[in-house]
Parts: C-alpha cells; structure tokens; sequence
C-alpha cells in the first residue's frame, strides 16, 4: 500500500505542508472523469505577509480554511484533481485573515505549475493549440495565456556578427503579406521575427539598436530584395553584404528553363523533341558533370538503353540557341561550383550581346551587385539556416492551421528557439534552458 509520500513522489509534489488524506476516487466534472485526491495544506506562518509583524504566542491564529482544486498532469487515463483544503490564518495585529501559500501554483490560479511547465514543453513541438488544451484538459485560452506568459521582451543589446535575413508569409494581423526573420547564421538561432518587410519598417526596427551593436556585424547574408541590401548599406556601416548563393544560381536557372518552354512552344506537341524536352528538363538544367556517363538504364521515349549523359547530348543537337545558352548556364554553374572569382569577373565584364539572349535581365542584375556577388563566392556564407528556420515558422502555422495573431505566432517561434526542452527516461520532469 502506497503512502501520502509515495503518491506525492509520484505526482511531483514538492510541497511538504501539503497532506494528502484519504483514497483517490472518480468524478465527473463537465463530461470529463477525474482522478480526485483529498489533500490539507497547512503550517505555522512566520509572519503576517500584510503587516509583517512576527508570529509571537497567539498574534496569529487559525482562522477556519477554503477548499480550492488544483488540476495535474494525466497519470494513465485520467486527469488529476488535487481537492486541497487551504488553512486561513487571522491576524491579531492587523485584523487580516491570509491564506497558506503552495508552491503547486500560482497566486489566484488552479492549474498546477507543472501543467504550465507540461504547455510549454508542448508548445515547441508542432502541435496545435487545440490537441495541446486537449491533451491538458483546458482551454485553448489558457494555453494561449500560458504562451504569451513566455514571451521575453527584444533588449536590442546584442547582434551577431553574421546576420541572416529572410522574408516568410505572414499573418492577416499584420498590415504586409510578408514578415521577416532574423537569424544568426552562425549557430543557426532566429533572433527576432518582425512583422513588416517593408523599408520604413525595418529601419524603424534597426534604428533601435545602438550604433555600437550595429558596427558589430561583419556579415548580412540575403536574397536579392533590394529593400534588405538598402537597409544593410544604411543601417550596418562595417557589414559586408553577402548575396545568397541560391538565389544567384536560381535566377539563371530559371532564365535557362524559360529557354526550353520557349524552344517547345516552336514545336508540335506529337514530336519526339517536343516529349523529350518537357520530359527530362531536370537534365537540362543539372549541373553536367553530375551526369550519369557510365550506367545505361530503360527511358521513356527511348527503345534503346541510355543514360542522362546521353540525352542531354541529344536535347542540345535540337536547337543551337539551346546548345548555346545551355554551354553558358553550365560556365556560370562550375564558377560557382568552384569559387572561381575570376571567371565570374570575365562572365560579368561580357557586353550583353556576346551572351545568350535569356540572361540579360539576370546578368544586368548581378552587374548590378557584382560587389555583393563576389562576396558570396568567396564566403562561404549562406542563407540556408535561415531558409531551414524558414520551413520550421511554415511547418508551425501549417499543424496549427495557421494563425490569428502575429504575436503569438512570434512567441512560439522564439520559445521553441530559447528553450532546450529535455524529457528524463527516469522521471517526468522537464528541463527548461535559456
């Protein structure tokens, strides 16, 4: 037979004035079957917490007591509810009656704080809000307030020195579509979510930090969004600006595929050509010394056994446009591949007539940020921690079936972010660290 201390060991807690008495039974409360425990807090109060005047002889009294519920965690299928009779003490000295404390909970309320610590540990995986006040047994409200609980206020001290920017669909709360995230690409950490991508926004945001934290960072990685490379000239004077090299290779590879549907619309949709180009357009725009030269395998449109080295050579002896813009795309690849800063340099000296007609816009862009570009090549910095924190926000409002309000969206990114959520094999206390 289990004792008050053994069932109090079980349960986690760790008031030693509280009492349990009695055996658990099961009530129902609101269509939901409880465990009930019978407990009685009391102790011999040191002092009035109204006058502070010291317990001497019998200034301080019992003063009957007040029965509350405290609701724990499950313990098999049930919930648990603590039926706690909390002693009231008179104060002779003041005339104020006061209640015994517990560390169970907080002041005024009657969920347990290891429900609360329980919310939290919830809250950085990607659950939705309902099943997490599901699986707790309270309102959706209540976790709510347990999240925005956790909040912890930007003291804008403190930059790092290879910062990320990136944007990311928002809320309709917000007056943009889109919110940015800020990440230290360094150790992959978000910084901060800010709801406007804007201009005006984000220098409003940035001036907030003192110059001294802004002379800091050495490094901004970011996409081609020419409002960030702005606010990095203006806001961050000892900042390199690192263009993502995604995007440089991305803006290439799109005007390399705008190629092959244009050369396909030329053709008749019945035409071995034509099915060949619409089938296989990931061989056109691979990088081609990843090629398979060696292995032959069964493909479609072909009786015979081939290899993607194979049917590129065929795709580029339809077209000499193709072939031509196809043998520049690939320079470009393998100068990125390779860092080779000079080879960027020559692609970039080009006058626009001696390159492929589809890469004009995209070359004229990156002459544009040829500075910014070159940084890219050297560097070995990216966005990509940024865009991975990225998929994490999208995953979120995507379990969550999106959210309402920017802020609470905000406090759940960072909270996942702040805290080290551990589950012991041996016990079933969660470890919090900032």
């Amino acid at each position: 037979m289990f004792s008050s201390n053994s069932i109090s060991n079980i349960l986690g807690i760790g008031d030693k004035n509280l009492i349990l008495t009695g055996e658990e039974i099961f009530e129902t409360i609101k269509s939901v079957k409880y465990c009930v425990l019978n407990a009685i807090l009391t102790y011999e109060p040191s002092h009035c917490p109204h006058c502070n005047s010291n317990k001497e002889g019998h200034n301080i009294v019992k003063n009957g007591s007040q029965m509350v519920k405290i609701v724990f965690n499950r313990a098999g299928n049930n919930p648990i509810l603590l039926r706690v009779k909390k002693q009231r003490f008179y104060c002779k000295s003041c005339q104020k009656t006061f209640m015994a404390k517990t560390s169970l909970t907080n002041k005024g309320c009657f969920i347990s704080n290891d429900v609360k610590r329980s919310i939290i540990g919830d809250l950085c995986e990607f659950k939705s809000i309902k099943l997490i006040s599901k699986e707790h047994y309270v309102s959706s409200s209540t976790v709510n307030r347990v999240l925005r609980s956790t909040e912890v206020t930007n003291r804008k001290h403190h930059l790092p020195e290879i910062l990320g920017i990136d944007e990311f669909k928002s809320t309709k709360s917000v007056d943009a579509s889109m919110s940015v995230n800020l990440v230290d690409v360094s150790t992959g950490k978000i910084i901060d979510l800010v709801s406007d991508r804007r201009k005006f926004n984000l220098k409003e945001y940035f001036s907030s930090y003192p110059l001294k934290v802004r002379e800091k960072v050495r490094y901004i990685t970011t996409d081609i969004y020419a409002p960030y490379i702005d606010i990095a000239r203006e806001m961050f004077p000892n900042a390199k600006i690192v263009l993502d090299k995604f995007h440089i290779v991305q803006l290439m590879t799109r005007n390399m595929n705008i190629k092959r549907v244009n050369i396909m619309k030329t053709m008749k949709t019945n035409t071995h050509n034509y099915r060949v180009l619409k089938r296989y357009w990931k061989i056109i725009l691979a990088k081609e010394w990843e090629l398979n030269s060696v292995e032959f395998y069964s493909y479609r449109c072909y009786k015979n056994l081939t290899n993607s080295s194979e049917i590129l050579r065929e795709i580029l002896s339809f077209n000499e446009e193709l072939k031509n813009a196809h043998k520049f795309y690939q320079n470009f690849l393998q100068s990125v591949e390779l860092r080779d800063v000079d080879e960027i340099n020559k692609i970039l000296d080009k006058e626009l007539s001696d390159i492929p007609e589809c890469f004009h816009t995209s070359i004229s862009t990156l002459k544009k940020h040829r500075e910014y570009v070159i940084n890219a090549i050297e560097t070995t910095y990216s966005n990509a921690s940024v865009e991975g924190n990225n998929n994490i926000i999208k995953t979120f409002k995507k379990v969550s079936f999106g959210f309402r309000s920017f802020r609470n969206l905000r406090a759940r990114i960072l909270l996942r972010n702040r805290y080290k959520i551990c589950y012991s094999s041996s016990s079933n206390e969660l470890d919090t660290a900032a």
